[in-house]
């Protein structure tokens, strides 16, 4: 019987936190014996990123404000989306109190392209300082950011990118240059295995009538929904400018 594995959007977890879901779903393909269910080819690929993650996770045990770095590093993902998302938007209608504002909006990301909040750390930091530069000697755009209503959002990049910058150099010279992972390159190379053990699931119980994939997907699943509706709580509360300090807890 063919199986539908969960996704959900698990680039928006703490370092910490992905470095546990990860092991957890490593755990759990493991118990339903994956080489029974033609799974451990898949499994492999993902295992073979323990040893960088683990990297990741003694490196945020060992620093004390990499909740801070997180909380900066999601912030400003998430204005850039959201200047990206809204710029793409106005892109579709016409409307001619706010065409000259659009246009500019979009030639702003033609210039600095759209995958800023996809590039390394260090190379988006960079990137977003020089799109603020651009922006704030430009009084015309700052005004169609004003009428577009996207200031707010701009300010919010601006200052969660000093902030991470600060962080960033801050956790470099306490824990050296040689002790250095680079977390979003290697959680962007793990989501790929995470991606194809998913495929492999969703694949061999369509291959194989006689295995039953239902109880390994059905366990796989709980725990995404799970992280799903935590992931969904924690942007309400920044939503609303609660505190989002604490870490999502593992589900058991």
């Amino acid at each position: 019987m063919n199986v539908k594995v969960t996704r959900f959007k698990i680039s928006n977890l703490r370092n910490m936190e992905y470095v546990l879901v990860v092991l957890r779903i490593i755990e759990i393909v493991e118990r339903h014996v994956p080489d029974a269910l033609h799974l451990r080819k898949s499994l492999n690929r993902l295992k073979a990123f323990v040893p960088e993650l683990q990297r990741i996770e003694a490196m945020m045990r060992k620093w004390r404000k990499s909740r801070e770095l997180d909380e900066c590093e999601h912030l400003r993902d998430d204005m850039v989306d959201t200047l990206i998302r809204t710029e793409r938007n106005y892109a579709k209608v016409s409307v001619p109190e706010t065409n000259a504002a659009s246009k500019m909006l979009t030639a702003l990301f033609d210039k600095h392209k759209r995958d800023i909040a996809t590039d390394t750390d260090t190379a988006e930091t960079q990137r977003i300082y020089k799109l603020v530069e651009d922006v704030e000697r430009d009084a015309a755009m700052l005004d169609a950011l004003t009428l577009l209503a996207l200031m707010p959002f701009f300010n919010m990049m601006k200052e969660a990118n000093r902030q991470f910058d600060e962080l960033w150099k801050e956790r470099n010279r306490e824990l050296g240059e040689e002790n250095r992972a680079n977390a979003k390159a290697i959680r962007a190379g793990c989501d790929k295995a995470l991606t194809a053990l998913a495929n492999a699931i969703e694949h061999c119980s369509g291959e194989y009538d006689d295995l039953d994939y239902q109880p390994l997907a059905k366990e796989l699943n709980r725990q995404s929904d799970f992280y799903k509706q935590q992931l969904k709580a924690r942007a309400t509360r920044r939503k609303n400018g609660e505190k989002t300090e604490e870490d999502i807890k593992p589900l058991e």
